[in-house]
């Protein structure tokens, strides 16, 4: 007993599968199968308030929310094959795609080819079919049926083998063949004959697919179910198309054993044509020919690919065709031909050139053919380039005897239009954020003591003298860079206004700042021009050398000197140089100075040809009686910068070290140790952050003597551009700063000294005398460890207005401060090598 029935539990586990296909197949079988559409039983035998299929629903209207969506196809056993196509490997290239490769280096793929990938990516399980009018109703094909009036009926039937359609309350009829435009009158009509005074409506819900068989090459042939109304293009796309040795050219439709159509992949690519794209039928086979002769077409083209020839050989013309036409860019006089044949000697393969006309469109192309096609030559037959400091960098038509002058007419010609932009801005309208961009220049030029960045030339990364008559420009990058705020506050004010892009809100940012800077100081907008020196550069025909041809370039535009005013060539080049590319002599270049504070006329002053300190102050208007000489703040742009390097490299040494001696200490650590240890190095790395923080300030300290008041009594200091001199007005008090518990500034007294202004200020517990230091208002630096004794002579100093007196905090002679700033030996040091001001004092103290 136990052995049957496990017998019959086999023989059911094999029968069921079977017979649920068989069933599922059924509707796809022509007239004259052995299945039957089950009857349908009345609206009386359904139980009531169900909408079970082959039930006529009891409730008007009730079933139309549980019925596919018209057009609905039927479940295919290509959406497996579509998962498994677009899952597949990319193909592996051909024997004559590698030959391709080697001959050219590209590795070209065969043409077409993209589309079938673009295809097999977007391939999805197709479940909404379009139906078209023309559509041909047949067994399979399922219909929804809605009537309501003086019938009600809301139902779905499927066409069965006979065609015929099975309607409750009104029989069966046939509809297979008839257009899917046509079946509601046909359903009308039937209905018609029992019914009046009702309305109805007819769609099409799951659609009968077809079963086609790919074979041959193909990229994933097999068994395909395909809606009815595929095409061969469809099964073509299902299998993915042609493998790596399929034809595009030649795919063939038969049809109970006879040919009946053949697709040319291309002229469906190409042209769009579709005349040989049959419907499918049940059963049809689509066969994929092996791949014909391929040529290649690479070069100066957009669609080099590998293309597949119809015949034994096509034209060039018609491969050019297919790859959207010859390229302006490709050179009509050479094309490159490379051959095989066996039969040559000694060699199979050969190289053949023909020029790109009517003849050479003509020429035949044959299996294994590789056809390059050449670009055009980038020379320009009759033109002159202008470039440099000039207003438009371009290529000008060149016309027999030009010469210097015809190709720069007038000055207008060396002005960039980056002036005139940067001369509008000093004329805008101020934004409501310039106060803060002022606000913003006004510290900068704080922290670095200069007026760097705000118009003078030299005074930024780039910049030269100014122009005759102009002022001056700065190039583009003397710019300050400033980062764009993330939101766009200009737009937030107008909502009307487009909001502008990272780039843009950078690029407005840093005009406006130029802007608001310029208020303050004259700026420099014009990068002068060197008029002593432009090249030409002349590729010699004889030998392919470069001639580099000088010229004064003054001569040729102002003067029109006809040795300077050369003959110019087709291809030559014309460099126009300012002072900042190649640098002139001293009395040539316009140099700038910044006088600033208690003399008879500040402002911006052009030196003279080695001018002095001395000599500037006095065309200055000389000292008012407040001036306040021995505080006298001479900077110097150079010097600042040598500074800011030198701080750079310092502090660098000092992280160094710091982190030696961490490891150091680390490794002789007793356990209990750790959490001082990891204070210790915290406030290390603050106080690194907060000395890579301070800005030099380019200082230069001139050693005068309190008692100095003349111009006569200043060193003679040869001026450079971009110096700036401010003379102060005498100060009445002394700064005490530090680790006092006063910071603040006392009135200044003759009698006092240096240990009576600390004991108005008070020492702070944390404070370290023993490194106290003077910041003199002429900008040395005086330091309690001079002489022996804490305090030692330093206490007994007098002071002078505007001096500065700094106590060190105690450093943590357990971790950085025995093994980094002892290698600089005090704070004062760092002070006067750095050129650090007072204001550097809060941010080292993190103030």
């Amino acid at each position: 007993m136990t052995v049957s029935c496990f017998r019959a539990a086999r023989v059911l586990a094999v029968l069921l599968p079977l017979h649920a296909g068989l069933a599922a197949a059924a509707d796809e079988l022509p007239p004259g199968g052995t299945f039957t559409t089950p009857a349908y039983a009345t609206a009386a035998s359904a139980p009531a308030g169900t909408n079970t299929p082959g039930y006529a629903p009891t409730t008007p209207g009730g079933a139309l929310r549980n019925l596919p969506t018209p057009g609905q196809t039927a479940p295919r056993d290509d959406d497996d094959a579509a998962a498994r196509l677009r899952n597949l490997p990319p193909p592996k290239p051909s024997e004559f795609q590698k030959f391709v490769e080697a001959a050219t280096g590209r590795q070209l793929q065969p043409f077409g080819s993209n589309f079938f990938a673009e295809a097999s990516r977007a391939a999805q399980p197709v479940d909404n079919v379009p139906v078209t009018a023309d559509y041909t109703v047949g067994p399979g094909d399922e219909v929804l049926v809605r009537a309501w009036g003086s019938i009600d009926v809301d139902y779905r039937s499927t066409v069965d083998r006979n065609g015929q359609l099975n309607l409750p309350k009104v029989g069966s009829f046939t509809v297979s063949g008839i257009k899917a435009s046509e079946l509601e009158g046909q359903l009308r009509a039937q209905i018609g004959r029992l019914y009046r005074n009702f309305n109805l409506s007819v769609s099409l819900g799951k659609l009968r697919g077809l079963k086609v068989f790919v074979v041959g090459p193909a990229r994933l042939p097999g068994v395909y179910t395909v809606p009815s109304q595929a095409t061969m293009l469809s099964a073509v796309v299902a299998a993915g198309g042609p493998g790596p040795n399929g034809s595009m050219r030649r795919v063939q439709l038969r049809r109970d054993n006879q040919l009946v159509s053949e697709l040319d992949i291309y002229e469906f690519l190409v042209q769009g044509d579709k005349s040989k794209d049959l419907q499918l039928a049940a059963g049809d086979v689509l066969v994929f020919q092996p791949v014909g002769p391929r040529v290649a077409l690479s070069g100066a083209l957009d669609n080099a690919a590998i293309y597949e020839l119809k015949g034994a050989q096509e034209p060039v013309g018609e491969l050019l065709r297919y790859a959207g036409g010859s390229p302006v860019l490709t050179d009509p006089n050479r094309v490159q031909l490379e051959r095989i044949d066996p039969a040559q000697a000694p060699a199979a393969r050969y190289v053949e050139d023909f020029k790109l006309d009517a003849a050479g469109l003509q020429h035949p192309l044959r299996d294994g053919d590789v056809l390059t096609l050449l670009t055009i030559s980038p020379k320009f037959a009759n033109a002159v380039t202008l470039k440099g400091q000039v207003a438009q960098p371009l290529r000008y038509t060149f016309t027999p005897g030009m010469r210097i002058r015809d190709l720069i007419p007038d000055k207008e010609a060396l002005i960039s239009p980056d002036f005139y932009r940067r001369k509008n801005l000093l004329v805008q309208v101020i934004a409501d954020d310039d106060d803060i961009l002022l606000e913003e220049a006004e510290q900068r030029a704080a922290r670095t003591g200069s007026n760097t960045g705000v118009g003078l030339p030299g005074a930024t990364s780039s910049g030269t003298p100014g122009a005759r008559g102009e002022g001056g420009r700065t190039d583009n990058t003397a710019t300050p860079v400033v980062v764009a705020s993330a939101a766009d506050p200009s737009a937030a004010r107008d909502p009307n206004r487009f909001p502008l892009t990272e780039g843009e809100r950078a690029r407005r940012r840093m005009d406006r700042l130029a802007a608001a800077e310029s208020r303050r100081t004259p700026a420099t907008l014009f990068n002068e021009l060197n008029w002593d020196y432009a090249v030409i550069e002349r590729l010699s025909e004889k030998d392919l050398s470069t001639q580099v041809i000088p010229f004064n370039l003054g001569k040729a535009v102002l003067q029109g000197d006809p040795d300077n005013n050369i003959e110019l060539k087709a291809g030559d080049v014309v460099t126009i140089y300012s002072q900042k590319d190649i640098r002139v002599p001293v009395a040539k270049q316009t140099r700038l100075v910044s006088v600033e504070g208690e003399v008879g006329a500040p402002g911006v002053y052009q030196l003279l040809p080695g001018e002095t300190l001395a000599q500037l102050i006095t065309r200055a208007g000389g000292f008012t009686p407040q001036a306040y000489v021995y505080g006298l703040e001479f900077s110097r742009e150079e010097t600042r910068k040598r500074q800011r390097e030198n701080l750079q490299v310092a502090i660098a040494r000092l992280e160094v070290l710091s982190a030696q001696q961490a490891a150091r200490e680390a490794a002789n650590r007793r356990e209990e140790q750790a959490g001082g240890a990891a204070i210790s190095s915290a406030a290390t790395q603050a106080q690194m952050a907060r000395l890579s923080r301070v800005q030099p300030n380019g200082r230069v300290a001139l050693e005068l003597t309190p008692e100095t008041t003349s111009v006569s009594q200043l060193p003679e200091v040869p001026l450079e551009n971009a110096d700036r001199i401010v003379v102060p007005s005498r100060p009445g008090f002394v700064t005490v700063a530090g680790a006092v518990v006063n910071n603040n500034a006392f009135l200044w007294k003759p009698n006092r000294t240096v240990g009576d202004y600390v004991k108005l200020a008070g020492l702070d517990e944390a404070a370290e005398p023993s490194n106290m230091f003077v910041l003199r208002a002429d900008g040395t630096v005086s330091h309690a460890n001079e002489r022996r004794g804490w305090f030692g002579s330093l206490e007994s100093q007098a002071l002078q207005p505007g001096d500065a007196v700094v106590v060190p905090n105690q450093l943590d002679y357990e971790s950085w401060g025995r093994a980094a700033i002892r290698n600089l030996k005090d704070f004062s040091q760092i002070f006067y090598q750095f050129g650090l001001g007072a204001a550097a004092i809060k941010t080292l103290r993190g103030d």
